[in-house]
């Protein structure tokens, strides 16, 4: 199964690009707005999105960094890397919110779409996947080695939607201080899980990179699509 590029439409008129993969079959599915790390939608992050597309979900891979001068995929090296890293700086984060927002709308939009929209997010796009719980019209988030969460706290009153967060226990990006503090900001939600996975550090859910540990991406994974089938049963 595999998907292709599409555009999204924002709502100041721009066109977001962006990676849809369709379950086979017909019947109404629920979709999941994917939000890549800092890297870009990446090769892995389409096959990533195919197989979610597997599990019966409509999967929108979106290019946060479309309104950056570099919006193109960054190679995994140094420079890509560093440039990565300046480039999110540069993220206006209620700007990218909009755009996450009209992804879902387009979600919803589609034909074969039962109006259930849930958030998955690799680092960078981790954070994104937490604030879209809290400010957007989502049933349910995820967030796989997230990073910056913990300069979004203040949004966390206002989560109204369940979260499955999983961390690396060795995660120099998501330290176990930051990892305490967000767990004390969601404590009074019952649907809010966070699980620290040990032997793990950056990037453990993205195969073929650095850091990639296959028995806790699988683990990550069931989780949180236990999650957002539970959530999709009960709705």
């Amino acid at each position: 199964m595999s998907g292709a590029a599409t555009t999204v439409r924002a709502r100041d008129g721009g066109a977001i690009p962006a990676y849809l993969a369709r379950p086979a079959g017909s019947g109404s599915v629920p979709g999941i707005v994917l939000l890549p790390p800092i890297y870009g939608i990446e090769p892995v992050i389409e096959t990533i999105a195919d197989r979610w597309a597997g599990r019966g979900f409509a999967v929108l891979a979106l290019n946060q960094f479309w309104r950056d001068p570099e919006p193109e995929v960054m190679a995994r090296t140094d420079e890509g890397r560093a440039r990565a890293a300046a480039r999110g700086r540069r993220v206006d984060v209620d700007q990218l919110m909009d755009d996450v927002g009209d992804a879902v709308a387009y979600l919803r939009g589609l034909d074969g779409a039962d109006g259930r929209v849930f958030v998955a997010g690799f680092c960078f796009g981790g954070r994104y996947a937490f604030l879209s719980a809290a400010r957007l019209d989502v049933v349910a988030a995820a967030g796989f080695h997230p990073t910056q969460i913990g300069v979004s706290l203040d949004d966390a009153p206002r989560i109204h939607a369940p979260l499955s967060l999983h961390f690396g226990a060795d995660d120099p990006l998501t330290p176990p201080d930051e990892i305490a503090a967000i767990g004390a900001a969601l404590r009074a939600r019952s649907d809010a899980e966070i699980v620290v996975h040990d032997g793990a550090a950056h990037n453990f859910a993205v195969p073929g990179v650095a850091g990639y540990v296959p028995a806790v991406a699988e683990a990550s994974e069931t989780r949180a699509f236990a999650l957002f089938e539970r959530v999709a049963a009960a709705r």
